[in-house]
């Protein structure tokens, strides 16, 4: 009887070191396996990173720079507003005035230019800290990212591609992956928002024109009730 408890408990411990054995073999990945881990998370998901980091500086540069050029052209045009809507009284009108009315010609003409030279610099300036905004916000997700992908790095040099498996480096990833996505997202959103505010700064410099023009009409005309 007591022989064959021992051949029984003999028995049982082969069979937990057979299961044991068995275990281990599972969890260690083929040359294959390896490869393809390597080949389907580490680099793809370092330039879906550097992809999209190129591509909220190409939606910065496009947008800001279409915005600025039509600002600038604007304020070179507004230049010298005021001594061209003069200029149109002609140099005797000018000449023959009163001192008095040609003084406040001058100076209500130059406050017109003035004002609507302001009233764009700010709009653009509006226009410019909203895309800032989100040039920010752009970074902060693509900074999260880029410290996750920094995190899987470090883990994989100490001890190797077969950590890519393991549940922290995944959720790592997967953290990584969606702060791109969400950029990708919020690109969208941007372009379309900023095409709208760019319609909206191209209205609003023409009608910053039209009410220059139209005050330096009023102007003109009380200069002319003024010198008769």
């Amino acid at each position: 009887m007591y022989g064959y408890a021992v051949i029984a408990l003999l028995a049982l411990a082969a069979n937990a070191h057979a299961q044991d054995t068995s275990l281990w073999v599972e969890v260690s990945p083929t040359t294959d396996e390896v490869e393809e881990i390597e080949k389907r998370y580490t680099p793809e998901l370092v330039k879906e990173l550097q992809s999209a980091k190129d591509d909220t500086l190409l939606l910065y540069t496009e947008f800001s720079g279409r915005a600025g050029m039509e600002l600038r052209h604007f304020l070179r045009e507004m230049s010298g507003f005021s001594n061209r809507s003069a200029a149109t009284l002609g140099s005797a009108v000018l000449n023959s005035a009163p001192e008095s009315c040609r003084q406040e010609l001058q100076k209500k003409l130059f406050k017109v230019e003035s004002d609507v030279k302001l009233a764009a610099s700010f709009s653009g300036v509006n226009h410019h800290k909203f895309l800032l905004g989100h040039m920010v916000v752009f970074r902060m997700h693509l900074n999260k990212s880029e410290d996750y992908i920094k995190k899987c790095d470090r883990v994989i040099a100490s001890c190797g591609i077969s950590c890519e498996t393991t549940p922290r480096v995944r959720r790592w990833r997967r953290h990584a992956a969606d702060e791109i996505h969400r950029v990708r997202d919020d690109i969208q959103h941007t372009r379309r928002s900023y095409k709208d505010l760019l319609t909206h700064a191209h209205r609003h410099l023409n009608h910053l024109r039209k009410q220059a023009n139209n005050r330096a009409k009023e102007i003109i005309e009380h200069f002319i009730t003024c010198i008769h």
